[in-house]
């Protein structure tokens, strides 16, 4: 082996010896360092109770008996607190759980309520239409009984269709539209025929079947032929 290759495991080994002396080292200050710390602990406790013992030796007879009223009273007080606040703690438990029960209730009872309202919310319509219906139950029996006079029969039921337009109309807000002339709208016609022509815009030139709105909702759009210009 050359005299080099000696020399750098020598410094190798060195090193090595040097870190492992310094790590000792470090543990050893450690450790020397947490035994001191134990060692002022244990110290401070042993003070701090010599000084509770000399305190009660420098006591009287009677007023180590006040000192021990005085334990006893402060912790009768403790205790009235301790069951105090227990008893608010129970107080409050229970007006959170009274809480969530009506809370529950209202919920049930407006699922209900709201079950109801759904299952019988065409009560008036209805109501309404048995009225026609009776009416035009009567027309039919007229026409079963023989000897209709055709111009009464007809004006009967014309006022039939009256009462029951201004009960949809009047009454409940339904909207006719769909007329001939009408600007083409998409969102309310339903254009099933178209001819283009001479026309300015897209216009409803024949209605097929009306269409029909609750105030601003669409039930039903008309069916329409439209004009539509020529390209």
């Amino acid at each position: 082996m050359s005299e080099k290759n000696h020399n750098t495991e020598n410094n190798v080994e060195n090193e090595a010896n040097n870190a492992l002396n310094g790590e000792n080292k470090e543990n050893t200050e450690n450790k020397t360092e947490n035994s001191e710390k134990d060692v002022h602990a244990k110290e401070h406790h042993k003070k701090k109770f010599q000084t509770e013992m000399d305190k009660l030796e420098s006591l009287g007879k009677e007023d180590i008996i006040k000192e021990y009223i005085k334990v006893l009273s402060d912790n009768e007080k403790l205790t009235v607190f301790a069951a105090e606040k227990e008893k608010e703690s129970t107080e409050y438990l229970d007006r959170y759980r009274r809480g969530l029960a009506e809370v529950e209730n209202v919920r049930r009872r407006l699922t209900a309520e709201k079950q109801d309202f759904m299952k019988y919310a065409n009560f008036n319509i209805v109501s309404d239409l048995l009225t026609i219906l009776d009416d035009f139950q009567r027309a039919i029996d007229t026409a079963n009984a023989g000897n209709v006079d055709f111009e009464n029969y007809k004006t009967g039921i014309e006022m039939i269709e009256k009462q029951f337009i201004d009960l949809l109309f009047k009454k409940y807000g339904v909207v006719k539209f769909g007329e001939s002339g009408e600007e083409f709208d998409p969102a309310k016609h339903q254009a099933v025929l178209m001819e283009e022509g001479e026309f300015e815009k897209e216009e409803i030139v024949e209605v097929l079947r009306s269409g029909y709105q609750l105030h601003d909702r669409v039930i039903r759009p008309s069916q329409v032929k439209i004009g539509k210009p020529k390209n």
